[in-house]
């Protein structure tokens, strides 16, 4: 298989699916059963046989998430092709509540030595039943800060980023708990851009997707990008 980075997708911060009360980490993200992990790996799509299928060029590399066994974040490791970790996040909770989460990075130049140093800390505040306040720092450096804004099911609904006095609100739209579409819009002038538009293919036996595709701009062309998923249970 062939190995290239890809397209830079929007980021999704773990933080931004575990802040709302009544919910765990599975149900936040539409997961059905004992979802142990979920392991991502992002691919350029190619249309086979009537159907858009992940090629053999590949991100380097993959994501695992991991849960316990009441369903909320162990941590989300990023791996290379020799399954040697090449960064980890933790998240610390309190009374339940998401407050911090703190993403170390392989500093050692060879990833089997696993010599890990902080990259970031996010620091969460509740502020209201719907919206929590975040600051993201890079040691003693605020880099940006924002708020999540989450929906009755504790998906995020919206979340507004302060980075150098400019403001973007990014959007994120549902259907069936699916997320179908993602985009982001200037607050000044109202500008939209960098729009994401998603199908999904296939489902494993509990009803969880297997297979995304990720089309670039709001017109679904073509996709760009297939994100192949696999799924461990407890």
């Amino acid at each position: 298989m062939k190995r290239i980075l890809l397209l830079t997708l929007p980021v999704f911060f773990s933080f931004l699916f575990s802040c709302s009360g009544g919910h765990n980490d599975l149900n936040r993200n539409a997961l059905k059963g004992p979802v142990k992990s979920v392991k991502d790996v992002e691919c350029q799509a190619t249309h086979e046989d009537g159907k858009w299928v992940a090629s053999e060029t590949c991100k380097r590399g993959y994501r695992t998430t991991n849960f316990n066994q009441d369903g909320n974040y162990i941590n989300i490791m990023s791996l290379n092709d020799s399954n040697d970790t090449l960064g980890i996040t933790k998240m610390r909770y309190e009374e339940g509540e998401l407050v911090e989460e703190i993403f170390y990075q392989n500093v050692s130049g060879k990833p089997s030595q696993s010599n890990f140093a902080e990259a970031s800390r996010t620091m969460m505040e509740r502020v209201s039943a719907d919206q929590v306040n975040f600051e993201l720092w890079q040691k003693e450096v605020l880099r940006y800060e924002g708020a999540i804004y989450f929906d009755s099911k504790g998906r995020v609904e919206r979340q507004v980023e302060v980075i150098n006095g400019r403001e973007t609100m990014v959007y994120y739209v549902y259907e069936k708990d699916l997320l179908v579409e993602n985009y982001q819009e200037e607050l000044e002038g109202g500008t939209r851009i960098a729009t994401q538009l998603y199908e999904y293919d296939d489902f494993d036996d509990q009803g969880n997707w297997t297979t995304r595709l990720v089309y670039v701009g709001e017109e679904k062309i073509a996709p760009k990008v297939v994100i192949s998923r696999t799924l461990e249970y407890y």
